[in-house]
């Protein structure tokens, strides 16, 4: 008979739980099932199927698990190795895994998995911590699901999904959804709080109804119930997310749609999850979308197979602008093929793709293949090809399909990925040693590069080279859009790490930042964890000042739950980015969708980079909405009505033609920041949020006045 069980709400407040992860079919890009019913009755037909994989290691150390050491006997972050399944017990002798971002964590408790996602997890007294790497990692994520069964047996891992399972994970999400809405409550975040205590009361019910579903036996009934009550509980710790309206929201899509109505179909789900920018791939593998003059003039197949006898971008673009929607042309810069474009169902080819097949003496050379014939892939990005960044046919080629980008069509802006030399570390695997670059370089230094070792003095200006090649790229592409479409976005997608996209990829984007290259910034934190990725934003915006910062998480192709990238987004947000973005468009499920559309993304969004001035404004009155409704509770009477004062008449500045407007409500709004640090017994929560978004409408003043 089914236990029932008592969860701690200590654990509850902390956990991150999954509401995408389940056993129950995610249905993403496919019609749901008619009734909660018939989604208990497809659940039900799983029960029978535990999964099952080795444990690398229980509580491992550099003697018992060499695989989870550099080779000289130290540690990985947490001794966890490439591909490996570990468990942590408190027998491991630390509080947490000391895992790193790149992996999966679960804690399980009373022997049922109670929180899914994050990293370095806290090990719980009586329980365990499964951390996956690599492949399992995407293991533990498939087949993980809150209030599942984890048993260990002779090395062996198993997961159980049963019945239990299902009113278990809904209980823990009702919880999760009861702790969120009190947080929210007491920092007096702006939610439908109606809302939330009707979803609130509904899943209780249903909860009640499922356990003694349950109880009687009645499996399927019990499963259909619960998973109607997870729902309803999602939705409601959904609901109580702060939601901005001013703010950038971007998405990344591939385009494997062939026909304006598929595009007319994602478009509606874009909109529907509360984007406001879409960077679409528009040339990637050496393809562009459109039909290109440019390329056909090069030699070079001038449009992607799968979509000829159309253009694409034209009806994405319609279809984003009908909506409200920005589109920016996203681009593939010098990485132009791949070994495994054939298996993505666009329509490539798999190999070095079109431009290196018309055009082989292009190919960007790596060390190691000095010598060899034809176009080699990536040591380090394995099955990546790349074209030379030193060389002028290169770069006017790629410049001449953005120019035709830019001029033909109603683009909102052009986004640069890979605009950076492949990863060149370690030394044998660095790039780019093609006939032309080692020419060039010997031409301005009298030394053949190839010659050289990371000692020589001549190193480090080969380096600079490098990195002055894919700086001046940026500059020219710079001075191109300027030239031909001065009011569009020109914006990178970078590593958030400078240091680090600087010394492997020759990326310095803070450079560009400084020397105004680029309009807007998609820092790219690969992490798992919302604390990692608000770290990593918090550099971002150290380095780039008042410049627009939209962090790109990676919770849709991580597998991340819905809850957990939710978090992300929060924490973004509170590091102080402009915006989020979210990686990628095709790997976001229907449970993230909706999780968006009823929490982060609910109010309909302005993105700053547009008009920073129209932003300011706009975002000054939900400010002042929320200091009038929070004074008594959150802030004092006295100092919520001083700050209402000055920030709105910062907004009738605003209204103001000319500078002086705009320096006039500048002040006023830093004067409402610096007066927020002293406020006497205001919430902690509440303050953080104010000031945060006052610095944002500073930055976006000053940006209004260059």
């Amino acid at each position: 008979m089914p236990v029932n069980r008592k969860i701690p709400l200590a654990l509850l407040a902390a956990a991150a739980l999954s509401t995408s992860l389940l056993t129950v079919p995610s249905y993403a890009g496919t019609a749901r099932p008619s009734s909660a019913a018939a989604a208990g009755d497809e659940a039900a037909a799983t029960l029978q199927t535990p999964a099952s994989h080795d444990l690398s290691a229980v509580n491992p150390t550099a003697e018992s698990n060499p695989g989870g050491t550099d080779g000289n006997g130290t540690c990985f972050p947490g001794c966890r190795g490439t591909d490996q399944l570990i468990a942590y017990t408190p027998e491991f002798g630390s509080p947490t895994t000391g895992t790193n971002e790149y992996g999966q964590e679960v804690v399980v408790e009373d022997g049922r998995i109670v929180t899914i996602g994050g990293s370095n997890r806290t090990i719980p007294p009586g329980g365990l911590v499964l951390s996956g790497h690599g492949k399992a990692a995407k293991w533990l994520a498939a087949h993980s699901s809150i209030g599942a069964q984890v048993s260990i047996a002779d090395g062996r891992l198993t997961i159980t999904v049963d019945a239990e399972a299902y009113v278990v994970r809904a209980e823990l999400l009702r919880e999760d959804a009861l702790a969120r809405r009190t947080r929210a409550a007491d920092s007096c975040t702006v939610f439908p709080e109606a809302d939330v205590a009707e979803a609130l009361a509904e899943s209780a019910r249903t909860i009640t109804e499922a356990r003694d579903a349950l109880e009687d036996g009645r499996e399927a009934d019990a499963i259909a119930l619960a998973t109607t009550a997870a729902t309803t509980a999602t939705g409601a710790a959904d609901r109580t997310r702060e939601s901005r309206p001013v703010e950038g929201r971007g998405v990344w899509v591939r385009p494997k749609e062939t026909t304006p109505e598929a595009i007319r179909a994602t478009m509606d789900r874009v909109e529907h999850a509360g984007f406001n920018v879409v960077f679409l791939e528009t040339l990637w593998q050496g393809y562009t979308i459109f039909p290109s003059d440019a390329a056909k003039a090069a030699g070079v197949e001038a449009q992607r197979p799968n979509m000829r006898g159309f253009d694409p971008l034209k009806v994405w673009i319609e279809e984003a602008h009908r909506r409200g929607i920005e589109l920016h042309g996203w681009v593939h810069t010098f990485f132009v093929g791949s070994e495994g474009a054939a298996d993505d169902s666009t329509g490539g080819q798999a190999g070095p793709g079109p431009i290196l097949e018309a055009h082989p003496e292009w190919a960007a050379v790596e060390r190691s293949d000095v010598g060899k014939q034809g176009p080699q892939p990536s040591t380090m990005e394995p099955g990546y090809y790349w074209v030379d960044p030193a060389m002028p046919e290169v770069r006017d080629y790629i410049r001449s399909v953005f120019r035709e980008m830019i001029t033909d069509y109603d683009l909102d802006g052009l986004h640069l990925d890979y605009i950076r030399y492949p990863v060149s570390l370690p030394y044998a695997s660095s790039f780019s040693y093609s006939d032309y670059s080692r020419r060039a370089f010997r031409e301005e230094h009298g030394v053949d590069p190839y010659t050289l070792k990371e000692t020589d003095p001549l190193w480090k200006v080969f380096n600079s080279w490098r990195e002055e090649n894919i700086t001046s790229f940026v500059k020219s592409v710079r001075e191109m859009q300027r030239e031909l479409k001065p009011e569009i976005a020109l914006s990178g997608a970078v590593f958030a790490d400078p240091v680090d996209g600087l010394n492997k990829k020759f990326q310095n984007w803070a450079d560009w930042i400084d020397k105004d290259y680029l309009d807007l910034l998609t820092g790219m934190s690969f992490g798992s964890s919302p604390d990692s990725v608000g770290e990593d934003t918090e550099v971002m915006r150290e380095r780039v000042g008042n410049a627009y910062l939209y962090t790109a998480t990676y919770g849709p192709i991580n597998g991340s739950p819905s809850d957990v990238m939710g978090d992300q987004l929060q924490a973004v947000k509170d590091a102080d980015s402009d915006g989020t973005a979210l990686f990628a468009y095709n790997q976001l499920t229907d449970a993230q969708v909706e999780a968006l559309h009823l929490g982060a993304y609910r109010t309909k969004a302005f993105a700053p980079h547009a008009d920073p001035a129209k932003a300011a404004e706009a975002a000054l009155g939900p400010v002042v909405s929320r200091l009038e409704s929070a004074s008594g509770s959150c802030v004092s009477g006295a100092d919520a009505k001083q700050a209402s004062i000055r920030l709105k008449t910062a907004k009738k500045l605003l209204g103001k033609a000319g500078d002086h407007g705009l320096n006039a409500a500048r002040r006023q709004v830093a004067a409402v920041a610096a007066n927020a640090a002293a406020w006497d017994g205001a919430q902690d929560g509440f303050t953080s949020s104010v000031t945060r978004d006052l610095r944002m409408v500073g930055r976006w003043l000053e940006q209004a006045e260059d």
